[in-house]
């Protein structure tokens, strides 16, 4: 789990109190947002709505759900669609594009880390019992 450190919220928060006033940011911000909504559990027609998230920015349950975040909650297709999402950049380009969105593109690319790491163990141990099952039958 993605644990975050209190200096670490803190930046994020500073983060997020500049990206809400951007009323049409870099597609980068608003992609990496998008997928740091997906991972935690918001439904995908609000991770796209840009006038979303900036009120998402505002509150501050966006920085609970990501202390709280468990990678055995995020459904399937919105994991295939972070990934999707995230693939497009790395660290270097976000630092080019926006300074201010390098914090939550860290945290989603470790976050979806574990999430790929617990979805191909819990797809292991599937396959596992499939193949027990199917020589227990025999």
């Amino acid at each position: 789990m993605s644990v975050l450190t209190k200096d670490e919220m803190e930046l994020i928060r500073e983060d997020l109190e500049c990206i809400k006033t951007l009323p049409n940011p870099p597609k980068a911000i608003q992609v990496t947002l998008e997928a740091v909504a997906l991972l935690l559990g918001y439904p995908p027609r609000q991770a796209r709505n840009w006038i979303f998230m900036r009120q998402l920015c505002n509150r501050g349950p966006l920085l609970k759900k990501m202390q709280e975040f468990q990678c055995e909650d995020v459904e399937l297709a919105s994991a295939k669609r972070a990934r999707t999402l995230l693939s497009s950049y790395n660290r270097e380009t976000i630092i080019k594009i926006s300074v201010a969105i390098v914090n939550l593109f860290n945290w989603a690319e470790s976050t979806m880390s574990e999430v790929d790491n617990y979805l191909n163990t819990r797809m292991e141990l599937n396959k596992a019992r499939k193949s027990s099952n199917n020589r227990n039958n025999n």
